[in-house]
């Protein structure tokens, strides 16, 4: 507990970082999110996703899934051809894309029949906002839904499309829908989006200055000769860590939910439980990258200068700064590889749910793990690193 406090007390001597960091940022945030305040959720229309069916089959199975990805959405013509296929998607024509292969209905009534796997279907989702995911979550469970009644009631083509209409409407309980939710703010959307920056500069540099503090020559030394084992100190060190990043979240969020999206804590807080967890699952990114600088031995400048610079290009590549759809696909390759992006996708996806499924959180949540094994990459890279520096200094 002495060593938590010590550290904690450390922190609070650099309150500088957290007011220019933390509460300045955070506040350019949710100024920004103000300014794009989309008015009362009441009467808000969600845009509609940009879809494309290449229907190659032309049974009553397919016509039936073309009508179900289509059903709510905006019906975009592209040409048969792959090259075709490939630049809607690359250019950002559609956000979902599905190709029906030829004898995909015949082929779904024989295994169902004989009880094998479901042939494939191929489908491409665009790399810009969240939409193409629920469509194609849309897709997948309507050729399931097929596919068991194809199972279940045999019978011909027609009769299996009519069953899955109707179990499709609520006239059969084969669901775990439970209600329809309404899009969240996008004023909520942006600030939580450009909160990246935010969160990663503040939790980062906090972190990095507080370990520089404590790997001082002096102060090391006076906390090597003290009573404490080692693991408690670490434990000590590892908390704070965690405490920090507990606050910038907490702070962030807590804002966003106090002006932007309080009745969303009422009307959906099933979607914006997702959009805490990404944020959380940021922060805690942010305390490991924090921690390896850390460990790294940076001095307090090239601490900010890396905390400034990395959180600019994560927020950046995240798509907080600007849509996606507008940089080069290099760029979307590279921002794969980066926590923002997977944050950003799982904001997005829970700001434009319009039917609350398990399936559909499923997937947010899935983007949000990507997130957090990001941060237990880069933080069993530190605890390396640590460990090698204390080797170094022992022999």
């Amino acid at each position: 507990m002495g060593g938590y406090k010590t550290c904690m007390r450390i922190v609070l001597s650099h309150r500088i970082y957290i007011v220019i960091y933390l509460v300045l940022m955070s506040a350019i945030g949710l100024t920004i999110g103000m300014l794009t305040h989309s008015g009362s959720t009441a009467t808000f229309k969600p845009t509609a996703a940009n879809v494309a069916v290449v229907d190659h089959d032309g049974s009553e199975l397919s016509k039936a899934l073309s009508s179900r990805v289509y059903a709510g959405n905006d019906k975009v013509q592209i040409g048969n051809g792959k090259r075709a296929a490939q630049d809607a998607i690359a250019r950002d024509y559609v956000s979902y894309l599905l190709v029906i292969p030829k004898g995909w209905g015949e082929e779904l009534m024989a295994a169902a029949k004989a009880g094998k796997k479901a042939p494939a279907l191929s489908s491409s989702v665009s790399f810009s906002s969240g939409k193409g995911r629920l469509v194609e979550l849309t897709a997948s469970s309507y050729s399931n839904m097929l596919y068991n009644m194809a199972a279940t009631l045999g019978g011909s083509q027609e009769d299996v499309v009519s069953a899955a209409n109707g179990a499709w409407q609520g006239n059969v309980s084969v669901g775990v829908v439970k209600s329809k939710a309404t899009p969240l703010p996008s004023s909520l959307r942006v600030a939580a989006e450009f909160s990246s920056y935010s969160i990663f500069a503040s939790v980062t540099v906090v972190i990095a200055v507080l370990m520089q503090s404590l790997n001082k020559p002096e102060v090391a030394r006076r906390r090597a000769a003290s009573s404490q084992p080692a693991r408690t100190r670490s434990a000590s060190l590892l908390a704070a860590c965690l405490t920090i990043a507990l606050v910038a979240w907490a702070w962030n969020f807590g804002l966003q939910v106090l002006f932007l999206g309080q009745d969303a804590t009422v009307h959906e807080p099933t979607q914006l439980a997702p959009v805490g967890a990404a944020e959380l699952s940021y922060s805690l990114f942010s305390a490991a990258v924090g921690f390896l600088i850390g460990q790294i031995g940076f001095s307090e400048n090239a601490s900010n200068a890396v905390a400034n610079i990395f959180g600019m290009a994560f927020s950046f590549l995240g798509g907080a700064w600007t849509g996606l759809s507008l940089l080069p696909d290099s760029l979307i390759a590279i921002a794969h590889f980066t926590p923002a992006y997977w944050t950003t996708l799982a904001i997005e996806g829970a700001s434009n749910m319009e039917t609350v499924t398990s399936a559909a959180v499923g997937s947010l949540l899935a983007d949000v793990g990507i997130c957090a094994l990001f941060g237990i990459a880069v933080l069993l890279v530190g605890l390396v690193v640590g460990r090698d520096r204390s080797t170094a200094r022992a022999s």
